[in-house]
């Protein structure tokens, strides 16, 4: 084997060379060597042991290790034996005091409460005794509190009896009026432009007013198609909404128009609109589409039928919103699925009381 030159030479004693002690060991030293982590080590402890853990004060010698002493300097010790001893003293006196609000009456003597506690059959240990008057005192407020609970929930319930009541009217009136009509409409998404792909009108009578595919000139995401079914191809070749807009304006005209989730599908309508306007010219579209949407009569299904079906959120504060059941996310057949609805709450399928 060739022998090291100077160069390799100095470079390998480098690499044994410790940075600290600068003694040169038989290996490669990383960061110190073995003595000087051991002596590093040392220091540590060392210092620890002079430290106190409560106040960080470092001694001049270490402190003791016993029990009592619990690693701390004399300040903080005297300070910690100063409060216990006043906790103990607490302690005592509440449990030789009544527990009754500001009440100072002693109601049990030191031998008494040690006589408890060390009766092995105890296993409560001792609760503080109450004087006569503040257990009638306590007695009393505690059967007025209950009154109160009581009388709330009774109020409660028949506040609930009374707005299932008027909620059940509300429905009845709008079964019982053949010229109410119902507006659903499916969309390209979620979104605040999300365009319509299918809308539909129909009566409480059971009259199909309006029922359409819409080609919203904007492709359909596929995960839309995956909900309503609605595709590409289906829209190719039907009406645009502005062809659409002429019947829904002649069909809505003077009506009460139900609407499952008003704020959605308002909203897409008068996202239409703005977009109709546009194209048409007009200068101010989103006033247009807003004047259009302020001549309609539309009414949410979904918040009071909620309120009806009574299910509480503790997170929101209110009832939750109920999904819309017995629709296949077709615009016509969710709007038969919210005549059914309201038909089932004039009947009373499933009123709720609190």
């Amino acid at each position: 084997m060739r022998p090291l030159s100077a160069k390799q030479q100095a470079a390998k004693t480098a690499r044994r060379t410790c940075p600290k002690c600068g003694s040169v060991r038989d290996h490669i030293v990383y960061g110190r060597c073995g003595p000087c982590q051991v002596q590093e080590q040392e220091e540590r402890q060392a210092l620890q042991a002079r430290t106190c853990w409560k106040c960080r004060r470092v001694s001049l010698a270490p402190f003791r290790r016993g029990q009592e002493e619990q690693d701390r300097c004399t300040p903080c010790w005297v300070l910690w034996q100063l409060q216990k001893q006043f906790e103990a003293e607490r302690l005592a006196v509440w449990r030789r005091t009544c527990p009754g609000r500001d009440c100072n009456a002693v109601t049990a003597t030191d031998d008494e409460i040690a006589a408890v506690r060390a009766d092995p059959a105890n296993r409560v240990g001792w609760v503080p005794r109450w004087c006569p008057p503040c257990a009638e005192r306590d007695a009393r407020e505690r059967a007025e509190q209950q009154r109160a609970r009581e009388e709330s929930q009774r109020q409660a319930e028949e506040h609930r009896r009374r707005r299932v009541a008027e909620l059940v009217d509300w429905a009845q009136t709008l079964v019982d009026d053949p010229t109410v009509v119902v507006l659903d409409s499916e969309t390209t998404g979620l979104e605040e432009d999300a365009r319509i792909v299918d809308l539909a009108v129909y009566s409480m009578g059971g009259d199909v007013l309006l029922d359409t595919l819409i080609d919203p000139g904007v492709p359909i995401p596929a995960e839309s198609t995956d909900i309503h079914g609605i595709t590409n191809q289906m829209t190719t070749g039907a009406p645009s909404f502005s062809d659409v807009l002429p019947r829904l304006t002649e069909v809505l005209e003077g009506r009460r128009c139900l609407i499952y989730n008003k704020s959605f599908d308002v909203g897409r309508l008068r996202h239409e609109l703005t977009v109709h306007h546009q194209q048409a010219g007009v200068s101010d579209p989103a006033a247009a589409a807003a004047a259009w949407s302020s001549r309609q009569h539309f009414e949410d299904v979904m918040l009071p039928y909620s309120e009806w079906f009574g299910d509480w959120s503790d997170f929101w504060g209110n009832y939750a919103w109920q999904p819309l059941c017995g629709g296949d996310h077709r615009a016509l057949s969710d709007c038969r699925a919210v005549v059914d609805l309201l038909k089932g709450m004039a009947r009373q399928v499933h009123a709720e009381t609190v």
